[in-house]
């Protein structure tokens, strides 16, 4: 079982990214240095084996870690010293009221959409395409859709080569999958919530491919608000 029941391993997520950054401080590695095994280092820091593997792909995300061979997470080259005050709101976002967390969202995404409109190649919009393809599974649960949405926003921002909206969105991974599975949860009918939404993110993907700039920004603008009136109830 990957998780263990006793309760001392129950932690936001969160704090799991803190005490993976805490650990490889006190550890000393730098950049191209290996991290031990999920397992190993879940046992290390007293976490679950998810847990830890959550944390780790926010630390990649972010590019604290990336790939090394084998596929073992290896210390990333040294990053912007922005990385570190975003692995501070990381912490903090979960104050935020979510009137504010709308406006953010809605600043950087329709600025993100807009921008991968102006500039975006097919090469950089192909994961959206695949992410919005999984999207459409009739049989897709929402844990596994609120994963594809960030990936998708996250994406949207970097293929606008905005790497601060990138970094900043994933930052508000774990807030917005958490928010994300509260108004799934409020949604009588999941099938049809999911097939609405997948509809959007094409739709946003389809203005973004035609070059249109503004129906970029509104359509996000509108999806945005949209999912926050589902997470209102």
């Amino acid at each position: 079982m990957d998780e263990p029941d006793n309760v001392r391993y129950l932690r936001a997520p969160g704090q799991v990214v803190a005490d993976i950054q805490e650990w490889m401080l006190r550890e000393r590695l730098h950049a191209g240095n290996r991290l031990p095994s999920e397992r190993e280092l879940a046992a290390t820091l007293r976490a679950g084996t998810n847990s830890v593997r959550h944390a780790l792909g926010v630390l990649e995300t972010m590019r604290v870690l990336e790939r090394g061979p084998g596929g073992r997470h290896v210390v990333a080259p040294p990053p912007s010293p922005l990385v570190g005050r975003l692995l501070r709101l990381h912490m903090a976002v979960s104050g935020f009221e979510r009137a504010e967390l709308m406006s953010i969202r809605i600043g950087l995404e329709s600025a993100a959409a807009a921008r991968a409109a102006a500039c975006a190649t097919p090469n950089e919009l192909a994961p959206l395409h695949v992410v919005v393809r999984e999207m459409a599974d009739p049989a897709i649960g929402y844990a596994r859709f609120g994963e594809l949405d960030c990936r998708f926003h996250t994406l949207l921002a970097r293929a606008g080569h905005n790497e601060l909206a990138a970094l900043l969105l994933s930052t508000l991974g774990d807030v917005l999958q958490s928010e994300m599975r509260a108004g799934y949860d409020r949604s009588a009918h999941w099938r049809r919530t999911a097939g609405r939404l997948a509809t959007e993110h094409r739709r946003i993907l389809d203005s973004v491919e035609a070059g249109d700039a503004a129906r970029a920004a509104d359509t996000v603008t509108v999806h945005i608000r949209q999912f926050y009136d589902l997470r209102a109830g």
